[in-house]
């Protein structure tokens, strides 16, 4: 007979202050974990009891909390649940900020006995965060400050490796999160990623340079004979999966096949979706000519991760992580740059330095766009001839950009604010969504991705719901009539569906924290009983729905507490434009509508902003006195 426990948890959360260097042990309360689920189901309303008293704080001041929470799965031997998340004000766009990662660290975390860590103040002088299960310290950071993500996740490894009997997790930033360039990341593993509105930023700001975590503990589920029986079922169902083929062969950039003949690619900023070089930058040229193996996250079994290295030419480089979809289109079609050798490298530089390629490769292509039309010049490029298709001068502004060095120093505030201090008609040329970039697929393909940006409490994301995975076809949700309908091609039935992506997506990426690429299988069914044989909980389809509703309304609370409005749900004009040529010809999402339709579903008001009454209705009295004081 199984033990019913809760289990899955490693039952305590860290606080730190970085300020006064206090470490408190607080110990997971199982109705807060029942209740919230994990990931920013705790995030969220740990951010928010903490700023509660003082909610008016700079993103880049000590006041700015950062969370880094965990899921129930992560530490699991299963496949897709090796992520876990972080959460902050963004110093990027201003308002709500949080980013999801996978790789060992998560694990390692829970294995040292720790479901999440909730760091607080800011040191006066680099410091890191040591962690081997009880023994939890601030340690000096001098030596590792000013050093690349390669060389401290190195050099930590190889110093701390006598401390500890169990390998080292190291999660850090490198210099573009201490020099402030607005869109740095957290980097764990030199190319596990938290990418996405400045986390690292508030890492640099707080001066907290890595966490090293080693855990000699373990995780245990409450069920594990059904665990065990649910795993043997979902082999059948991976083993006929297309899509998980095509990420163990190729990883995300196989979508460079398909997305080209839907119209999702953006080629030359936003401007083309056809481009007769394509295919210098699809699987079978990756593979013939950078590819160098493949990687995984803990436990998963999918290995979609794969190594990239370049033996000669100017854009040599190590084995190490090779450029994912969304850095082969920034860097490549996006630039009009077919030399994925050149991708590799401004890869490397973005991963070494700490930073988003998203941003970092779409700031490029506006940059280009802005010299072709007159705005800038080769004076302000200190020479350099950045245009279309220029690997080598793609590259040279890359790392400028981690520099900041000359246009590098206006460009790595991103592309909005380099449109602000260009002027002209600079903001013409942008691919924005409260502030941040949009990812590689084109709403002009799927109108259903356009509301999804638009209404991001984080800015244009693909990954803020789960409305590209299922308008793409990548996610099939048959218990839930909106996941699982077939739709017709426009605007029509969009404000339903993304709805709906947003409160199984809140429960399935951010709270449970399964990873969309390798849990893309699973249906509602599986993911809630292996939430539930983790945790031994009896959640509902509709009990989970509720949470993730609840972190929707959260992180959009955020949002707009911190200052977006209705005019922030807009699509930019660039994505507005509708192709001439193409498999989107004419096709432009019908925004009015969609939002129309969705405010009224949301019960939003016509700022964009929850009504109060809704807030009330789903327990967030404390969220409603932040907007409604």
């Amino acid at each position: 007979m199984e033990k019913k426990q809760m289990g899955g948890y490693a039952g305590t959360i860290l606080y730190v202050d970085l300020t006064t260097r206090n470490i408190l042990k607080k110990p997971l309360d199982p109705d807060f974990a029942r209740e919230n689920i994990g990931g920013l189901g705790f995030g969220t309303r740990i951010f928010l009891d903490l700023i509660h008293g003082k909610p008016d704080f700079d993103a880049l001041s000590p006041d700015n909390p950062f969370v880094l929470m965990t899921g129930p799965l992560t530490g699991m031997m299963m496949n897709g649940v090796a992520r876990w998340t972080v959460c902050a004000k963004s110093p990027y766009t201003g308002f709500w900020g949080d980013a999801n990662v996978g790789g060992y660290f998560g694990a390692g975390l829970k294995f040292a006995g720790y479901d999440g860590i909730v760091i607080t103040g800011a040191s006066e002088k680099p410091v890191y965060l040591f962690i081997k299960d009880d023994v939890v310290e601030l340690r000096d950071a001098g030596q590792y400050w000013g050093k690349d993500v390669y060389t401290v996740t190195d050099s930590m490894k190889a110093d701390l490796k006598g401390e500890s009997s169990k390998k080292g997790q190291v999660l850090t930033i490198g210099p573009a999160g201490e020099n402030l360039v607005r869109f740095a990341s957290l980097i764990h593993d030199k190319g596990h990623v938290a990418g996405r509105t400045g986390m690292g930023t508030v890492w640099g700001s707080k001066k907290l340079k890595a966490i090293y975590v080693t855990g000699s503990g373990k995780v245990t589920p409450a069920y594990p004979d059904r665990l065990k029986e649910l795993r043997n079922e979902l082999k059948e169902v991976y083993e006929g999966s297309i899509f998980i083929s095509a990420m163990q062969s190729s990883g995300t950039p196989s979508h460079m096949d398909v997305g080209i003949l839907s119209g999702d690619i953006p080629i030359k900023n936003w401007q083309l979706t056809e481009w007769d070089e394509i295919d210098e930058l699809g699987p079978a040229v990756i593979e013939q000519k950078i590819f160098a193996g493949s990687r995984t996250c803990f436990g998963c079994g999918v290995a979609c991760k794969k190594e990239a290295e370049v033996k000669e030419g100017p854009f040599q480089m190590k084995k190490g992580p090779s450029p994912e979809y969304e850095t082969v289109a920034t860097f490549g079609t996006m630039c009009m740059n077919s030399s994925i050798e050149s991708i590799a490298k401004a890869n490397e530089i973005c991963n070494k330095f700490g930073m988003d390629t998203i941003s970092c490769g779409s700031t490029i292509a506006f940059a280009i766009e802005c010299i072709e039309k007159g705005l800038i010049t080769t004076k302000d490029t200190d020479g350099l001839d950045l245009t279309w298709g220029n690997s080598e001068a793609i590259v040279k502004m890359t790392e400028k950009i981690g520099k900041k060095e000359g246009l590098g120093a206006i460009l790595c505030q991103g592309s909005q604010k380099a449109a602000d201090h260009i002027g002209k008609n600079a903001h013409d040329f942008l691919t924005t969504v409260k502030g941040l970039e949009s990812p590689m697929h084109d709403p002009r393909s799927a109108h259903g991705y356009g509301l999804a940006y638009g209404v991001s409490p984080r800015g244009a994301c693909h990954e803020a719901s789960l409305t590209f995975e299922v308008e793409g076809g990548a996610i099939f949700i048959p218990e839930i009539p909106e996941l699982s309908s077939e739709l017709p091609l426009g605007s029509e039935g969009r404000a339903e569906l993304n709805v709906a992506s947003q409160d199984y997506g809140m429960f399935f990426s951010n709270c449970a924290v399964f990873c969309n690429l390798g849990a893309g299988p699973l249906t509602a069914t599986p993911a809630l009983d292996m939430v539930n044989h983790v945790t031994g909980f009896d959640y509902t389809l509709e009990d989970v729905l509720k949470v993730g509703r609840r972190v929707w309304y959260l992180k959009r609370g955020l949002t707009n507490f911190f200052g977006a409005r209705a005019k922030d749900d807009r699509l930019p004009k660039r994505l507005m434009t509708p192709m001439e040529t193409g498999p989107s010809e004419g096709s432009v999402p019908d925004m009015d509508l969609m939002l129309k339709e969705f405010y009224q579903l949301r019960g939003l008001d016509k700022e964009g902003i929850p009504k109060k009454d809704v807030l009330m209705d789903l327990g967030l009295g404390k969220l409603a006195e932040l907007l409604y004081p």
